[in-house]
This record gives structure tokens, sequence and C-alpha cells, in this order.
């Protein structure tokens, strides 16, 4: 079970390239300028797509596991007010 969680990150011959995880993943921190509610990135996220008719089927759920991806790896974390921010990293 868990080979096929690893597999879901990366395109497969099953997973088209972008409906991978580390693909999705990197279109959430795109729309994150600015702190955003999980809500509120969902419905960024689906304008985007809308605007760039690009509609993989991308449901609620996968669009949560590429946040939970993103809180593994670092890149994500939440503010003082509960909203999704890019991870920064003081100099």
């Amino acid at each position: 079970m868990m080979e096929v969680k690893l597999l879901m990150l990366l395109p497969t011959k099953g997973i088209e390239p972008e409906r991978a995880l580390l693909t999705i993943g990197a279109r959430i921190v795109s729309l994150l300028e600015s702190p955003a509610t999980i809500t509120g990135l969902w419905e960024r996220f689906l304008e985007c797509s809308r605007e760039d008719r690009a509609d993989f089927g991308i449901s609620f759920d996968w669009f949560a596991l590429a946040i939970t991806m993103l809180f593994a790896i670092n890149v994500v974390t939440w503010d003082e007010n509960g909203r999704l921010v890019r991870y920064r990293v003081s100099a």
C-alpha cells in the first residue's frame, strides 16, 4: 500500500503529469502569493484551472493530499491567523 502512495507524487503510467501531487503542489504554491484559508486556496485553484482550461478532474481530496505533501516537505505552514502561507526561512 505504501508503494502506491509514493508513486502518486510523480507521473507514472497510471497518473498523468498534470495529476501528480508534485505538479498540483507546485500550482498551489504559485497561488500562495498571499496567506489563504484552505477554502480560499481551493477557490483560487479552481479559478486558475478554469482560466487555463486545464480541467484534469482534480478533486478536493486530491488537492488536500497535495497540501499534506507540501506540509511534509516543509513548503507551507500556518500563520498566526490560521491561514496557509509559504514557509519562509529568515536569512
